[in-house]
Order: C-alpha cells, then structure tokens, then sequence
C-alpha cells in the first residue's frame, strides 16, 4: 500500500533492456500453467455486484460505491476498475494513522474471498473516480468495467447521486 501521489505527465518515462526481457518472458510464460502444490486458489468464484452509485464530482473527484458479493466456493481478486468517462477508478482505503489522521492509501487489489461480501463505502475501502467527466451530474449513467482475477470482466452501469445520498445508502 502506497499514499496516493499526483499523476506527473512531465516525468520522463525510461525502459530498460532488462524490463523489455522481463515483459518478454512474462508474455512466453502466460502460456503455461503451473501444476505444482501450493496456494493455489480452488473452487469456482461466483460474483454478484449490486448497489453501484457515485457521487456527483467534487474538487474532481467522485466516490463510486457498490458491494461484490462472492456465493461461490472459490476465492477472486478485484484487480482494477475503469471507466470511458474518467481519467481513472482507484481503489482506496482509507485508515487512521497514529496520530489519529484520516490517510488514503491506494491498493493494487481487494481479495473477495468465497461466501463473503466486500462493500465499498465512504470512510473505507472505497473506488475514487480521478477526473470524471463533466456529462456526469445528478441523474446521470455511466458504466464501469470491473476486472477480477478468476472470474469474467463485469461491466455494470452507476447512478451519479448527490454526495450525502451517497453516504446514506452506504449505511449498512
């Protein structure tokens, strides 16, 4: 988990030649597959999203908020979220850190273990939408596409609310 930094479009972007191997050998081993012991993940995940708003933009920010329901008997991952009507969705946490401040970090991925649900809510595990677009006011629809580790991409489509009816639907 790192803190959230401001994207840079000034910082120079360098490729070396052992990342270009890398990526190589990562793309010629995605072929295989792995048949060894270990951790991993059995049973078959079973995803079900419900409850997907977001907040009209503020400050050019937007909460998204939903639940991602696992029925199944096997475990996924959320590995991102993304948008046509965003510059990005990042998933946050939001923790207390020693000195009693609210501090956001930002997360590569959620786990969704099997049989359990994960909500994401102002305060918390929350999705931020970077930079929406003006089209989405009170009222408004936009789809997100979720990518999950094990299971099909799911797109879903979210209602922009008011911020405090946001905050209301979130309460359990």
């Amino acid at each position: 988990m790192r803190p959230v930094r401001p994207l840079d479009s000034r910082a120079p972007r360098r490729t070396t030649g052992a990342a270009v191997l890398l990526l190589a050998l990562s793309v010629a081993l995605a072929g295989c597959s792995w048949s060894g012991g270990g951790d991993a993940a059995t049973g078959t995940p079973q995803l079900e999203i419900s409850g997907a708003q977001a907040s009209a933009p503020v400050a050019g920010t937007s909460q998204l908020v939903l639940e991602i329901r696992n029925t199944g008997d096997g475990p996924d991952r959320l590995l991102s979220v993304s948008t046509d009507a965003a510059l990005a969705i990042e998933i946050h946490r939001t923790d207390i850190d020693a000195s009693g401040r609210a501090v956001m970090l930002q997360l590569s991925d959620i786990s969704l273990p099997a049989g359990e649900v994960m909500r994401f809510r102002p305060g918390g595990l929350h999705l931020m939408v970077v930079v929406p677009d003006p089209t989405l006011v009170i009222g408004s629809t936009f789809d997100v596409t979720l990518v999950f580790e094990r299971s099909d991409d799911v797109t879903v489509s979210v209602t922009v609310v008011g911020l405090l009816d946001l905050v209301e639907q979130s309460q359990p």
